[in-house]
């Protein structure tokens, strides 16, 4: 569920039905977790599938709005005929579909995603009752009862739905935006802005370098700042959502780059280099002083281990780490490869 879907939720001034995927079995043309909100007169935003399945969604929809009931419903694509009108992708998936009585639980994530935070919603389907928790294990509007919050927490570190049917509950996790800082605008910043901008983070790209700047070198959509590389960092709104990849035009900025970084809050830091380089520079930063653990957080060397030379390779290298990150799979690349190795 993206930002501005909750945020439409919250806006909307008549009566909304929230429709989730919470399972699917097969293929499916829309993941688990995937939302859509229906009103009396239809489509408001979002999509479950498009087709023949989403039109008997909202007609499950107007059906819950009427009568104040959440329901679960299941959307066969199993038909057989390529030229039929039924779905043909082969899988099943089950939608919970739930008139939105209470918006306290949805304003309490809104208020901690802007604060790069991310949140799970517990939502209880026989009632249609939704508490928020957040990482530190806080929940709002209250404690849902019966909620497992080690069900909820597995949820955020995956970045996944989970479904507990027995308890009949749905953990349904919410990812802030995230924000991608690129140190270095040179021929691997460039690809791997290019790289991370399809994969739907928010990049930004700093050099101090104006020419390697200039307009049209970057995709639309990617911010620039032309900056000595401390002054970007410290100027940077640095919260639990964000990346940062360093990739500079030499040791040196990359060192200063480094320090700056660990004094910030990030879900994701990674250094380029050799792995000489970055041992050494690893040692530098250790022997002023940053926290041993934090300075252990940072990939380094960057990427997954594909073998890339070349900047594009390089930075399908990145930007597969960075999604690693995002869907909670742990020691996927180089750096994790040599921790591993280390022990």
């Amino acid at each position: 569920m993206s930002l501005p879907l909750l945020e439409t939720l919250l806006a909307a001034r008549s009566p909304l039905a929230l429709c989730t995927v919470m399972q699917v079995k097969g293929s499916a043309p829309r993941h688990a977790g995937s939302w859509m909100l229906a009103g009396e007169e239809g489509l408001v935003a979002g999509s479950v599938g498009g087709g023949k399945g989403e039109s008997f969604v909202l007609a499950t929809a107007r059906a819950a709005l009427a009568d104040g009931r959440p329901r679960v419903v299941a959307v066969e694509m199993q038909g057989n005929e390529a030229e039929g009108m039924d779905m043909v992708c082969g899988g099943t998936s089950q939608v919970l579909v739930e008139p939105l009585v209470s918006k306290a639980a949805y304003e309490a994530a809104r208020e901690r995603l802007l604060r790069g935070v991310r949140v799970v919603l517990a939502r209880r389907m026989e009632t249609g009752e939704c508490a928020a928790m957040d990482e530190a294990g806080g929940w709002w509007p209250a404690r849902l009862e019966g909620a497992d919050a080690g069900a909820a927490r597995r949820a955020l570190e995956h970045g996944k739905p989970v479904f507990d049917p027995e308890a009949g509950l749905f953990y349904d996790p919410l990812l802030p935006p995230e924000k991608l800082l690129v140190l270095g605008g040179g021929h691997v910043g460039r690809a791997v802005a290019v790289a991370a901008r399809a994969v739907g983070f928010a990049v930004t790209v700093a050099d101090d370098r104006p020419e390697f700047l200039v307009p049209g070198r970057f995709p639309e959509g990617v911010a620039t700042l032309c900056g000595d590389y401390v002054g970007v960092v410290d100027g940077f709104p640095f919260d639990a959502s964000t990346y940062v990849v360093i990739v500079t035009r030499g040791h040196l900025a990359d060192l200063e780059s480094l320090r700056a970084v660990l004094s910030k809050p990030w879900r994701y830091a990674g250094l380029i280099g050799s792995r000489r380089k970055v041992r050494l520079l690893t040692e530098q930063v250790l022997a002023d002083g940053f926290d041993p653990a934090k300075v252990e957080s940072v990939c380094a060397p960057i990427g997954l281990d594909i073998g890339a030379e070349t900047p594009e390779e390089l930075a399908v290298s990145i930007a597969g780490e960075l999604v690693a990150v995002r869907r909670g799979i742990p020691n996927a690349g180089l750096s994790g490869r040599a921790r591993r190795n280390a022990s």
